[in-house]
């Protein structure tokens, strides 16, 4: 079950905190106390939380389940200006009775980019690795229930896109990019990237993927506030499923504007043609078409409260459910801290997958919602507590017959206490 933030090619995200001058949309504020992304360079974070949850509903077994789960997160951000490293981590185990899962599992996600920056150029690689007993849900790790809803970013890396949710499946993903920037005048400069993303599920419970992808196209900036740009993209994609295997391509222009309305209010656009179209044996089931493509980030953020409204429309694997996909997805978040002791943080999204290839059995079409609220509240200088809870439907539009996919509603009450001492500096480990 996943996090839909489908945003093609985005990548490097706590590199670009390390380097103003690959900076994304603004980050939330950082929380007064539990576990948070460092924003100083050379500082380390980390946060260790037990907690109890509650599920019911479809993909629970249609029954009460309890879970109890240990976790912990780690972030480090180096204080180099010219070569800044970072590395994020996030895993636990999880013990449950809920019926059809193994008593116990293990959850882990990992993401480490550097940055090299000169006077005209500016190099990053990152590499992102996830593996998760379910596609990620909500939150930091993507485990409903641990306590990590509203700290951002949602997603590391630029991984795969798992829109679709999914019922228990063991799967690995991975994400393997670099970019370069190229700065030709003061103002102007071109931009390039490349990808390579894996999902692999184990026990043939869902479609394997296999993709290489790429950007490149001209950044310029108008004034102080603003910028245009502008990019041609190919993708290649590989799918297997047993003995079928359906690979396909993208290829699209892409125009970009960014605006600064004020300080705390930033918005960023990119929308443009992309056509698809099956090769080999996928030809007669993915037809070439051509559709409208388009990212849209609304983004507010103050001392202490944050909050960002995304749109994504794009093309991407098919989630491990269907052979390629063309999705729409809308996301909200936002984040509070009031006053010294108490934080509240809400997210929520919609999405629409509409399958890419014809193939019997694997044509569905889905829809989905989920939404998840938490409350913390600080116990002590490291210690604080909270409560949680996430709900998610999905429906199938068309029938099929695809293994191991959610159907219907599920929710999640979580209660735990997270331990996180704040930010150490290097002077101090």
């Amino acid at each position: 079950m996943k996090t839909r933030l489908v945003v093609p090619l985005l990548f490097l995200v706590l590199g670009s905190l390390a380097c103003a001058q690959m900076q994304g949309p603004a980050t939330s504020p950082s929380p007064g106390f539990g576990f948070s992304l460092p924003t100083v360079e050379g500082t380390l974070t980390y946060a260790l939380t037990g907690s109890e949850s509650a599920a019911s509903g479809a993909g629970y077994g249609n029954t009460v389940a309890s879970e109890t789960i240990l976790s912990g997160d780690l972030a480090y951000l180096s204080s180099s200006q010219t070569k800044p490293f970072s590395l994020v981590y996030s895993g636990g185990y999880m013990y449950t009775n809920m019926p059809g899962y193994p008593a116990s599992s293990t959850f882990q996600n990992l993401a480490l980019s550097q940055v090299v920056a000169t006077k005209n150029w500016n190099f990053v690689a990152s590499d992102a690795v996830s593996y998760l007993p379910q596609s990620p849900i909500v939150g930091f790790s993507g485990i409903p229930g641990i306590g990590d809803i509203g700290v951002t970013p949602v997603q590391l890396g630029d991984q795969p896109a798992q829109s679709i949710l999914t019922d228990y499946g063991v799967s690995v993903s991975n994400g393997l990019s670099g970019g370069v920037t190229r700065q030709i005048t003061g103002s102007t400069s071109i931009v390039g990237s490349a990808s390579w993303q894996i999902l692999h599920y184990f026990n043939n419970v869902g479609i394997n993927s296999t993709g290489e992808y790429a950007t490149l196209g001209p950044n310029h900036r108008i004034d102080a506030r603003s910028s245009v740009g502008a990019s041609v993209t190919y993708g290649y994609t590989s799918e297997q499923f047993q003995n079928i295997n359906l690979p396909f391509t993208t290829e699209g222009l892409m125009l970009q504007y960014q605006r600064q309305w004020s300080r705390t209010l930033s918005m960023s656009v990119s929308a443009g043609p992309q056509r698809t179209y099956g090769t080999g044996a996928s030809e007669a089931f993915m037809p070439a078409q051509i559709d409208f493509v388009a990212n849209a980030a609304l983004t507010y953020t103050r001392k202490v409260t944050s909050a960002s409204l995304i749109y994504s429309r794009a093309t991407n694997g098919g989630s491990g459910v269907v052979y390629g996909a063309l999705t729409d997805t809308v996301s909200l978040s936002a984040q509070r801290q009031m006053g010294r002791k108490w934080q509240a943080a809400v997210t929520g999204s919609y999405f629409r997958s509409i399958a890419l290839a014809q193939v019997p059995g694997f044509n569905e079409n889905y829809q989905g919602t989920d939404g998840s609220v938490q409350i913390s509240r600080q116990i002590s200088r490291s210690l604080s507590g909270y409560v949680s809870y996430t709900a998610l439907t999905q429906s199938a539009l068309t029938p099929g017959v695809s293994q191991n996919v959610f159907s219907g509603f599920g929710q999640v009450f979580a209660a735990g206490i997270t331990y996180s001492p704040g930010a150490i500096h290097p002077g101090h480990f």
